[in-house]
């Protein structure tokens, strides 16, 4: 038999292969799995068990990937969906913010790789601009949504002419806001305005005043906290239906206790009883490594084992962490997509990148276009397009197939059915996506 194109995995009582080709998790017995180890560790090894021997007969274990060319299959639409099918605005009000979050990607003393903090803001006729692009390129979206970045509240005025100019213009499509802010400038008349137009709200706290403090600091350097959780209640007051969908957005640094983050979920019941989306500190910027302390990830684990059992109905969900019970929903999500074999195919391409421009589009205060908020708005790599130009179709299509920069590794790859990679992972700033950065990020999605 010759080397197999698998991934062996196993748990306590159970034996098994991933045959990559068919995109399928096989068990099998403790003498199959043996053989085929050795096999892949290049020993010389003798006839394979007859269970092997089934299996190969059936058209598993293929020894080489059936993938000849990497193209996505989206590629030859791309011109279509970025002319007729933009479903997401996101504008980027301000560069500016009264915070100085020690973790930011827009840090005036790291990150070297992305902008920093400044005071540019968009302008009226930018804004305008960028709600009429949408409208010119959402045809054949029966929904849209309009988000504001940055910290949208220091240019109120500014997401209230949008507002307005948008229903307008919008007539017949489902139209609905969004809105991450750090929270400390919502008034009554904010929050009142906020309601009335149904914005969907997020307000970003990383955890109890310690945990919050250490990081998310206003430009004086003074903490956050207790400005943050008055306006939280605020909401409560003012207007206690509209508070009941408000979300939060929590940055974790994983070098602290996790019992001591996730307790500003427990012991605040304004937050326990909003949405969560939790994410570790991004450090890719910093060119850094992200470090967990060995608390955080005992207790992390704890938790995580406590959710499990709650989804099989052997423990409360109403004492489940809410950032291990979103772990939780991601995994069993992977777990539904691996239960639905999708072989590859002759032309495919790894998972991972989302179509550029087609989910959403970010649109900076200087009116250039990037796949999303998360890339750096300095690399020219991640810009495709612009409000004077349009869509760089060139470049859009770069990054749906950014897997050829390494084309040979990826069709080899195990991951291939599931990687998570996108082009973020690949940039240095430079013109072109870095081959060598790539691989260093596939570990992680392994």
């Amino acid at each position: 038999m010759k080397r197999p194109f698998i991934k062996l995995f196993r748990t306590p009582n159970s034996w098994y292969f991933y045959d990559v080709a068919k995109s399928e998790l096989c068990q099998i017995q403790p003498d199959s799995y043996l053989f085929l180890q050795r096999l892949l560790d290049g020993d010389v090894v003798s006839e394979p068990p007859d269970e092997l021997v089934h299996l190969a007969e059936m058209g598993y274990l293929t020894s080489e990937s059936p993938v000849e060319e990497l193209c996505h299959p989206y590629s030859r639409y791309l011109p279509q969906f970025l002319d007729r099918n933009l479903r997401q605005l996101i504008l980027q009000v301000t560069q500016s913010c009264n915070f100085r979050c020690k973790y930011c990607i827009y840090s005036e003393t790291s990150s070297a790789r992305q902008r920093h903090h400044s005071a540019k803001h968009m302008t009226w006729d930018m804004a305008k601009r960028a709600v009429d692009f949408l409208w010119e390129h959402s045809i054949d979206s029966r929904m849209v949504s309009i988000s504001f970045y940055g910290e949208p509240l220091l240019q109120f005025p500014l997401v209230q002419r949008v507002i307005q100019y948008s229903k307008a213009r919008f007539v017949g499509k489902k139209l609905t806001f969004n809105m991450t802010t750090n929270g400390t400038l919502l008034t009554d008349d904010i929050i009142r305005y906020l309601a009335e137009h149904e914005v969907s709200l997020m307000i970003s706290i990383d955890g109890p005043r310690e945990i919050n403090d250490a990081n998310r600091v206003f430009a004086n350097g003074q903490g956050t906290f207790d400005t943050v959780m008055g306006r939280i209640r605020r909401i409560h007051e003012l207007e206690p239906e509209y508070a009941q969908h408000v979300h939060f957005s929590m940055v974790i640094d994983p070098t602290n206790d996790f019992d001591c983050i996730n307790s500003v979920c427990v012991d605040y019941d304004v937050v326990h009883r909003g949405g969560l989306n939790a994410a570790i500190v991004d450090k890719e910027y910093d060119d850094e490594e992200t470090q967990f302390s060995s608390t955080y990830i005992e207790k992390y684990q704890y938790q995580m084992f406590l959710s499990y059992l709650s989804y099989w109905g052997k423990y409360p969900k109403e004492r489940i962490s809410p950032i291990t019970y979103q772990a939780l929903a991601n995994a069993m999500d992977k777990v539904s997509r691996a239960e639905e074999p999708d072989g590859l195919q002759r032309i495919d391409v790894p998972s991972g990148p989302c179509v550029p421009g087609k989910m959403r589009v970010f649109v900076n205060v200087e009116g250039r276009f990037f796949p999303c908020e998360r890339v750096s708005e300095t690399s020219p790599a991640m810009c495709i397009g612009s409000l004077e130009t349009g869509f760089d179709l060139e470049n859009a299509e770069r990054l749906l197939n950014f897997a050829n920069i390494t084309s040979e590794r990826c069709k080899r790859c195990w991951c291939f059915r599931h990687c998570t990679l996108c082009a973020k992972k690949a940039d240095t700033g430079e013109a072109q996506l870095s081959p060598t950065q790539k691989l260093i990020n596939c570990q992680e999605a392994k």
